[in-house]
């Protein structure tokens, strides 16, 4: 998962993969997060179409850019699950390890979403810089709404890559269309929860996959 914001580089050590990555103030930039021209001014958050695009669709891990091997790390949510589809691409175990503890969402460092994404599409000095391009993106009515709203409870899938595949969801009259990665009637190498939701206790729901982590413990599948 891209990185909401930078988080302590002391306390996460970059694995042998990474080793030549960009990085900005001492954490690995991902493949995928948007960035200046100055490989050490990214936009901690947002994705690069163009190579989320290419990660996806080429089996690329999102962390190193490079392809997937034997076993792909996906993170998603239960509302993820009960759609059929992660909407972020695949990383590789070693890089998908440091992107849940170098990244504040997925390692419960932080609550609640940006609460105003666009503020941070700020141009930069560079003249040659693409940042002039940058728009934020019109968020499709039927998507829900994340600005500003607590974290989501997130989970670690494991997939074979023989089984990770690409499809397209048109959407309906409540859901948005999206593209990633098929999540129906796939059997999960692994599956572990890494963060609680933010949502007040008061307020929370079963989680699915919560429940699924609970039958495959059960049962032994």
């Amino acid at each position: 998962m891209v990185p909401t914001s930078p988080s302590g580089p002391d306390r996460v050590a970059v694995p042998a993969r990474l080793s030549d990555a960009r990085r900005a103030r001492g954490l690995v930039v991902p493949y995928i997060t948007l960035s200046h021209r100055d490989p050490a001014r990214p936009v901690w958050g947002m994705l690069d179409p163009a190579r989320a695009h290419r990660a996806l669709w080429g089996k690329r891990c999102q962390i190193c850019g490079e392809p997937l091997t034997d076993r792909v790390v996906v993170f998603i949510r239960s509302i993820d699950y009960l759609r059929g589809l992660a909407i972020e691409p695949g990383s590789h175990p070693e890089c998908g390890h440091y992107s849940r503890r170098a990244c504040p969402m997925l390692a419960g460092q932080q609550h609640h979403y940006h609460a105003n994404p666009a503020v941070r599409f700020a141009r930069c000095d560079d003249p040659v810089c693409e940042c002039r391009y940058w728009q934020p993106r019109e968020a499709d009515p039927r998507e829900p709404a994340r600005d500003g709203r607590p974290a989501e409870a997130w989970y670690e899938a494991w997939l074979d890559l023989a089984d990770y595949q690409v499809i397209e969801d048109p959407g309906n009259q409540t859901t948005a269309p999206a593209v990633g990665i098929a999540l129906s009637r796939i059997r999960f190498l692994r599956l572990r929860k890494i963060r609680d939701t933010a949502v007040p206790e008061t307020d929370r729901r079963r989680e699915a996959l919560d429940q699924l982590i609970a039958a495959k413990t059960l049962l032994g599948f």
